[in-house]
C-alpha cells in the first residue's frame, strides 16, 4: 500500500492526506491556533509573572487578577541584614496575597557570600497600594540601610 501511495494512487487515503497538505488548509490550521491562543490569553487562562529587581524601585506595576509579582533584591544575610515588607504591615485588604516573602539564596558556596532575597505575591483582587520593603537588621532600632517601594495597581 505504501508503494501505491508513493506512485500517486488515487485511493481515498491518498486523496485525504493530500488535501490535508493543501497550503490553504495548512494556513487555516495555523490561523485557528493563533485565534485560540489569543482567546485563551485574553480570557485570563494565562497569567503573567511580573519580575522586578532593584532597578524597578519607585515604579508602577500594573497587574491583572491572577498575575504573580516577583521581586528579587540583592543582599547578604550573613551580615544580619535582610529584606522585609514593612508597609503595609498586613496584606489583608490589599490586592495581593503572599506566596513567599524574603526567601534568601546565596550566590556562592563560600561563607558570607552575597545572594538574593525573593518575594512573590499573587494578585487576588482589584485595587491600588504601595508595597514597601526595607533592608535592615530587624533587632536594631536604626533606620533601614535601603528601602524599596513599588505602586501596585490591579485594575
Amino acid at each position: 500500500m505504501t508503494e501505491s501511495l508513493l506512485a500517486g494512487d488515487s485511493s481515498p487515503l491518498y486523496t485525504r492526506s493530500m488535501r490535508a497538505m493543501n497550503p490553504r488548509h495548512v494556513l487555516q490550521g495555523i490561523l485557528a491556533v493563533f485565534v485560540l491562543a489569543a482567546a485563551l490569553t485574553t480570557s485570563g487562562c494565562f497569567h503573567r509573572v511580573r519580575s522586578l529587581t532593584d532597578a524597578d524601585n519607585g515604579s508602577l506595576v500594573v497587574m491583572d487578577v491572577g498575575d504573580v509579582l516577583r521581586i528579587r533584591l540583592p543582599g547578604n544575610a550573613s551580615t544580619g541584614y535582610l529584606w522585609e515588607r514593612i508597609d503595609p504591615a498586613e496584606l489583608a485588604g490589599t490586592p495581593l496575597e503572599a506566596i513567599e516573602e524574603g526567601d534568601y539564596r546565596s550566590d556562592g558556596t563560600a561563607p558570607g557570600s552575597p545572594g538574593v532575597f525573593t518575594f512573590r505575591y499573587a494578585a487576588a483582587a482589584r485595587g491600588t497600594f504601595t508595597l514597601t520593603l526595607a533592608y535592615h537588621r530587624p533587632w536594631e532600632d536604626e533606620p533601614p540601610l535601603e528601602t524599596y517601594a513599588v505602586i501596585v495597581w490591579v485594575p
